[in-house]
């Protein structure tokens, strides 16, 4: 994709909005109302957010164990109900979903594949980055072309020189446990991307027919027939970019997906841009990426690079978010966060004449435009950035954004993994801005029965809300406990039943909690939104970007009947 420099992976979110229509209550933590800069609060479902802590991730992916029972160290209450709270029977699993690798025909700047080999430093970079970021699993999307043309292990990414497992099903590999240098393990599992259509976890190829697009312009049988044959393929069939208008909510419910995208940066790259590419305009390209320079290579702000996503936040689409809770009207349908990477961000060149003498006039008036840092994008290029990384590094997204899928203790498995989608049991977390320590979200139904994320019971339920104690630093920028406690936070929970979306609570703080019975059926979820004062000093030079606020995570919801 040669896109902008700045519209890149400016992304993120989805958010709601409505009337408060219940009581706010207020355990802890700062109680500063955050101005809205990250955009608009509109409101989305949700489910139950959990806190993990270090798990053993010997044997395969990973594991961070749930523990949404702990105490705080120091800002933060106990939750509102008084009595001890129940142990978390579930273990937190970090992950990526919608990911490309070099068997994508776009991706590492168009050279994935060379002379049929994956590209070599592209493919480490990716193994690295999923190392690196302490991840549990991945799902692969690779684009048909070319991922149904090698055979499954190779998609898989397996490499036997790197230590790598396949994990085996009826003499069939359906899943890698890639080794990283400190022998963890990350499960991958394959899928595909084809025009919205997004199965992830493939057990093996499927029919050449099923590697299609979805949109409301195919026939309905045809459609239904599509998602039928993926499942039958051992995938949860997913939907990829639901900011797009050719696929309506109505279809989605029609066609039985498993699941559809909040959000991912692709639709900031519409949204910034209309497009995926500008004119290589001198003029435009500065103002473009002017707000980038403090994170950009050369600069002496004093900015993590990776925050760089504050600065792109703003712009983000709320299509797919309104358009997954238009879906929840009539059924659940798991919400999903999408990376959408391919590391393959580029500048046209700006001066690309095949006259010497225009070609040299071309060069010195845009350098003359363009500061310093710029000039390197004269002739075309990647957006590098003050750690030396490109901004659109597997590494630096996979930073950004993650998924939290909630499953049983032990070595993660595919299974597992599936099951827990197909169920709600995972949210979406903005990964940039921290763990969310001590978050716990719940319901108490009828004969003392606990619900956690994405369970379903007849009302009335008791919903239970500890908001984050503080933010802890995951990879990327670093900040100390003091610092952490310094973050403004605002939960909100939502209700969607067939009549739409209602904001029915809010706190404000580190550590707040609220207890409220959902009489009404619907689908209630969680919104936590930051005010990332927590981050100031890693912003330099570009503190005030702590001032906005911006949504941190965002749930699948406890569904009342």
């Amino acid at each position: 994709m040669r896109i902008a420099p700045g519209i890149l992976v400016c992304t993120l979110l989805f958010a709601c909005g409505a009337e408060s229509v219940g009581t706010a209550t207020v355990g802890g933590g700062s109680d500063a109302t955050a101005t809205s800069a990250g955009g608009p609060s509109t409101g989305e479902p949700g489910t139950t957010a959990i806190t993990p802590t270090t798990g053993d991730a010997s044997e395969g992916g990973g594991s961070a164990s749930a523990s949404t029972s702990g105490e705080a160290a120091s800002s933060g209450g106990e939750a509102s109900t008084g009595a001890p709270q129940e142990p978390d029977p579930w273990t937190v699993r970090r992950g990526i979903m919608h990911l490309h690798s070099p068997y994508s025909h776009d991706a590492c700047d168009g050279a994935g594949l060379m002379d049929g080999v994956p590209n070599p430093g592209c493919l480490a970079d990716l193994r690295a980055a999923l190392c690196d970021t302490g991840l549990d699993f991945a799902l692969l999307t690779d684009h048909p072309a070319h991922m149904q043309e090698h055979p499954f292990e190779q998609v898989l990414l397996y490499s036997e020189a790197d230590g790598d497992e396949l994990v085996m099903t009826r003499d069939m590999a359906v899943a890698n446990r890639l080794r990283c240098p400190d022998d963890r393990r990350v499960l991958l599992a394959a899928g595909y991307e084809s025009t919205h259509t997004m199965p992830l976890g493939l057990h093996h190829h499927v029919d050449a027919k099923l590697y299609a697009g979805l949109t409301d312009a195919v026939p309905e049988a045809e459609a239904k027939a599509l998602v039928e044959g993926l499942k039958a393929g051992g995938a949860v069939v997913a939907m990829a970019h639901s900011e797009e208008a050719d696929l309506s909510a109505a279809r989605i419910v029609e066609v039985g997906l498993d699941a559809m995208e909040w959000y991912n940066p692709h639709g900031n790259f519409k949204t910034v841009l209309g497009g995926d590419s500008i004119s290589a305009d001198p003029a435009q390209l500065l103002e473009l990426l002017q707000g980038l320079l403090p994170f950009m290579a050369g600069s002496k702000s004093g900015a993590h690079p990776d925050l760089v996503y504050l600065r792109l936040l703003p712009s983000w689409p709320v299509e797919g978010f309104k358009k997954w809770r238009e879906v929840q009207r009539s059924r659940a349908v798991t919400g999903i966060l999408g990376s959408d990477v391919h590391q393959n961000v580029a500048v046209a060149p700006i001066c690309d004449n095949p006259n010497p003498v225009l070609q040299t006039a071309c060069v010195a008036a845009a350098q003359a435009v363009l500061p310093e840092a710029l000039a390197g994008l004269v002739t075309g290029g990647t957006i590098d950035m003050s750690d030396g990384g490109r901004l659109d590094s597997f590494a630096r997204i996979l930073r950004w954004l993650e998924n939290r899928v909630l499953t049983e203790a032990g070595p993660v498995t595919l299974a597992q993994l599936q099951d827990a989608l197909r169920a709600g049991h995972n949210y979406g977390l903005f990964s940039v801005f921290g763990e969310p320590e001590g978050l716990r979200f719940v319901g108490h139904a009828a004969d003392d029965v606990l619900l956690w994320i994405g369970d379903t019971a007849p009302g009335p339920v008791t919903l239970e809300l500890r908001a984050p104690l503080r933010p802890l630093a995951l990879a990327g920028a670093q900040w100390s406990a003091a610092e952490a406690d310094k973050a403004e936070i605002r939960s909100e929970l939502w209700r969607t039943d067939a009549d739409g979306s209602v904001k029915v609570d809010e706190i404000v703080g580190l550590g707040a909690t609220l207890e409220r019975v959902g009489a009404e059926p619907g689908a209630y979820h969680v919104e936590v939104y930051v005010r990332p004062q927590h981050l100031r000093a890693a912003l330099g030079t570009e503190a005030t970007l702590a001032d906005g606020e911006y949504l941190w995570l965002i749930t699948n919801p406890i569904r009342v009947q």
